[in-house]
């Protein structure tokens, strides 16, 4: 992607940032910047990461980067946010889950990749790194496997039993061969057995059944979040129960006795529900963390300080959001739990706004911001301003984009048009060159474009942006048509 990159390393500020993110504990600020333009910047600052960690302020805000980053890395992964207050619904969705345990195979694989992520994900609490590692099962073509035992694991790590696989987080077991379709695979796998030995490990369709291609090994992570066997929720069950019977006499001791007696009754239903089914994901045991883990982390702590670059889009946003979440969760909490319709240990579920943000931001970390310096949780230890500039809108006018790009390319601009097919990006070209301005169509972005050149490639960003002070400009089909 040098296309993209090379022209940032005339701009002067860029080589010192790069090297402040290097040497520098603590918050690299750049103002100036544009929402268009942040995903490319990232992508230029990040090289010298394996990681590359961005938190956003809101849900949709982190999709959009997500959709204009994938114009310059493909690999990258939305980690979403859990709704604390409510997660604990009997219906919420599984992508969710899904999204979250793909992130943590990806850190866990240790080959780098890009997480995008709100303010509101760093703040809940998980299960520390290595006891969610304990938990993934690996079977090999040499493997024993006792299915009875298998059973078991797989529900105490989130799995569903079912009659027929049919989606993410399910097993089956027939006779002597195990299904299961793992949240980190796009296809389900059949284990066959011979006696207790594995016999083939094969990938397959899950509306005709059959085979896709044979694998040497099968890799299960957990369904869930927070996996726990029967040993481990006994212990929970004992610490929540007696979190309960405090609350229980201080409560009556208010005068609460309705509260009291609703909160008995839940604890009742909770211990019911886990010691015969055990149903771990379907009863949200990641809203009592904290009763089957003593020690618990946050997200950032997951990743190596030293080979991820954290970066905080709009900081001062960010710090918002987050004291937002907690005031609410505060609030919302607080009211259910002297109502009873709360375990006490679920108060404990969010990590403060100053927590969270400073543990983002003591390592390497890039503020970008529009206007505003950072203010607040944040320890600055540089920061540069730069020139960016939205492209403005041409309206289905091909006539103004031919007069722009020609002034541009009299200018010495280096041009990129991105488009969302290589065919219309190879017309696109073709078009212009028809109306007196030369451009050409490339497929390989390593080609850097020289001044006064043109180029259209395939690909696809939200909104077109421009560095006047080097005469670089990235322009989209939405800023056209």
């Amino acid at each position: 992607m040098k296309a993209f990159t090379e022209p940032l390393k005339e701009l002067g500020e860029f080589e010192s940032i790069r090297e402040s993110l290097k040497k520098k504990k603590g918050m690299t600020e750049v103002q100036g910047c544009i929402d268009a333009q942040k995903a490319h910047f990232i992508y230029g600052c990040g090289e010298d990461f394996p990681f590359r960690v961005i938190v956003t302020y809101s849900e949709l805000r982190a999709r959009e980067i997500y959709d204009n980053y994938r114009c310059f890395d493909r690999d990258v992964l939305l980690f979403p946010a859990r709704d604390l207050i409510f997660y604990s619904a009997d219906i919420h969705s599984s992508l969710i889950v899904q999204q979250r345990i793909r992130v943590l195979e990806k850190i866990l694989s240790g080959k780098g990749g890009t997480i995008i992520t709100t303010m509101g994900s760093c703040m809940d609490h998980l299960i520390p790194l290595g006891e969610f590692q304990k938990n993934i099962r690996t079977i090999r073509q040499d493997s024993t496997l006792n299915l009875e035992e298998l059973k078991k694991e797989l529900v105490a790590l989130g799995y569903e039993r079912m009659g027929q696989v049919e989606g993410e987080g399910q097993f089956a077991i027939r006779g002597g061969i195990l299904d299961v379709f793992p949240l980190t695979e796009e296809t389900p796998v059949r284990v066959e057995l011979w006696g207790d030995e594995v016999d083939s490990i094969r990938s397959f369709d899950v509306e005709s059944q059959r085979s896709i291609e044979n694998l040497e090994e099968l890799v299960i992570y957990p369904a869930t979040e927070v996996p726990a066997d029967p040993e481990r929720i006994e212990d929970g069950l004992k610490r929540m129960e007696a979190d309960v019977k405090t609350a229980e006499k201080a409560m009556e001791k208010q005068g609460n006795r309705e509260g009291a007696h609703r909160l008995g009754t839940l604890f009742a239903e909770t211990k019911e529900k886990l010691t015969e089914f055990q149903g771990q994901e379907s009863l949200g045991l990641d809203g009592m963390i904290d009763y089957f883990y003593k020690e618990t982390v946050c997200f950032s702590q997951y990743l190596d300080p030293e080979k991820t670059l954290f970066v905080l889009d709009e900081p001062n946003r960010v710090q918002q959001e987050g004291e937002a979440i907690e005031a609410e969760f505060q609030e919302s909490m607080m009211q259910r739990l002297e109502k009873g319709y709360l375990l006490p240990g679920q108060m404990k579920l969010l990590s403060g706004t100053a927590t969270a943000l400073s543990r983002l931001t003591e390592n390497h970390t890039l503020g970008l911001s529009t206007l505003d310096p950072a203010r607040g949780h944040f320890r600055v230890v540089n920061q540069y301003s730069m020139s960016v500039r939205s492209v403005n809108p041409y309206n289905n006018s091909f006539e103004l984009l031919v007069k722009d790009l020609a002034r541009w390319k009299k200018d010495g601009y280096r041009v990129i048009l991105l488009s969302g097919s290589r065919t219309r990006a190879g017309r696109l070209a073709a078009d212009l060159t028809e109306n007196g301005v030369t451009a050409f169509y490339s497929e390989d972005m390593d080609r850097v474009p020289e001044p006064g050149e043109i180029m259209t490639a395939c690909g696809n960003i939200h909104r077109g942006f421009e560095y006047p002070l080097i005469k670089f400009a990235v322009m989209t089909e939405s800023d056209i048509f």
